[in-house]
């Protein structure tokens, strides 16, 4: 008998004892434990498609060929299946080499029961067979892959989705973010603290950067953190236990980041709103902080409380800020003049007109000059406590609104 003959005689023998091999290759795979875990539905859906997949072998080897397009698309949907029923990679090549192993042994056994020279047919059949095994092995894990980067490209957006609604409100309720949170991991009966960070600009990869460096600081999983990027700020939300001093945490943070990184911090805050409240604060004192030119890389919200006032009403800013240095902004307009920055420069120095002028690259007497014209056109004295005062508030008020202006440009 030739060989052709001999091996489809022998596929026949395999295919008379279908519904043996399916089950057989059924309770095999179901010793899978990730498989084990499944519903009876599924175990349905798994029966049909090792049904298919013997069906296939069968087709293959009995005509010694290599799977045909159809037969790979076949095979690609089930790995696709698998990836979004959360089986893993491996646990899915077990079942494929499960069945191919049951296919096989029933082979062998119709290969010892022929009647004729079966020795040809089994070496055609083993070849075919191992062949087989590798185009599916390779096919299961390309469709795989595929199905699970389409899953995480969708779980991601499921994510940023959840932290819009986090942070910002929506018309979501409460126990729906509270679930959600929970899908993702995220335990949000905690108090947070709130990181808004600017880092550089040439850093592509922030998000991650400050996931990895919370991670280190921290206690908790990359898995754990909830950190995200909304355009040039980094928003990250710590959770504050188990830490043993969370109010230390950005320091340590930004001292594994390197570079030049600077946050807003709020918190720690309890609940759904208090983590809300918190991001809020700590956007707002990165705001100021970068606003002021505050030289401080950790700009804490608590800390700037009064700068929250002179943000609060701008229109009663902008009118105070008129009122105490209007004929100095008009006067540096019109004459190319720096009034307001020496007077800036006079109050960062405390007072010092020696080093004011240093900093301004004049001379002290240049320096007297311009202060004296600050108090002619201003009709405020630099030798009141009161009038230096104020004009040091409206100084801050005027970089707030210069920032809030060039932040809505």
């Amino acid at each position: 008998m030739a060989t052709g003959e001999g091996v489809r005689t022998i596929v026949e023998g395999l295919l008379a004892r279908l519904d043996e091999v399916v089950e057989t290759a059924v309770d095999v795979i179901w010793d899978i434990p990730s498989y084990g875990r499944m519903t009876e539905p599924l175990r349905q859906e798994v029966r049909d498609a090792v049904r298919e997949n013997v069906v296939s072998l069968a087709q293959v080897v009995r005509q010694l060929r290599e799977l045909s397009r159809e037969e790979l698309e076949m095979i690609e949907r089930v790995g696709a299946r698998r990836a979004e029923s959360g089986i893993p990679l491996d646990d899915v090549l077990s079942a494929y080499r499960a069945v191919v192993r049951v296919c096989w042994d029933v082979l062998a056994e119709e290969c010892r029961s022929f009647s004729g020279n079966a020795l040809d047919a089994t070496i055609e059949l083993a070849h075919t067979v191992l062949r087989y095994t590798d185009q599916l092995s390779t096919t299961v894990a390309e469709a795989y892959a595929r199905a699970q980067r389409t899953i995480v490209r969708e779980q991601e957006g499921a994510r940023r989705q959840f932290l819009a609604e986090l942070l910002y409100g929506t018309e979501a309720t409460p126990e729906d973010i509270l679930g959600q949170a929970h899908t993702f991991g995220y335990d949000l009966s905690l108090s947070f603290i709130a990181l808004v960070g600017l880092g550089p600009k040439e850093d592509a990869r922030k998000e991650a950067a400050v996931a990895a460096a919370a991670a280190a600081v921290t206690a908790y999983s990359t898995a754990e953190l909830i950190v995200i990027q909304k355009g040039q700020q980094t928003i990250a939300l710590v959770p504050a236990e188990p830490l043993s001093d969370p109010m230390t945490m950005p320091e340590k943070l930004v001292a594994e980041l390197g570079g030049e990184w600077r946050f807003g911090m709020g918190g720690p805050e309890p609940g759904l709103k208090g983590i809300r409240r918190a991001y809020l604060e700590a956007r707002e004192a990165i705001e100021i902080g970068t606003a002021l030119g505050l030289e401080s890389r950790i700009f804490r919200f608590d800390d700037l409380l009064l700068y929250h006032f002179l943000r609060a009403e701008p229109s009663l800013v902008e009118r105070f800020v008129e009122q105490m240095l209007g004929p100095l902004i008009s006067y540096d307009a019109r004459r190319k003049g720096e009034l307001v920055k020496t007077l800036e420069c006079y109050f960062a120095t405390d007072g010092s007109v020696k080093i004011a002028g240093e900093l301004l690259f004049a001379h002290p007497h240049t320096v007297t000059y311009r202060l004296k014209q600050v108090e002619k056109l201003t009709g405020w004295s630099l030798r009141n406590s009161e009038d230096k005062l104020r004009l040091q508030f409206a100084l801050r008020g005027l970089r707030l609104a210069q920032a809030r202006a060039e932040n809505e440009v």
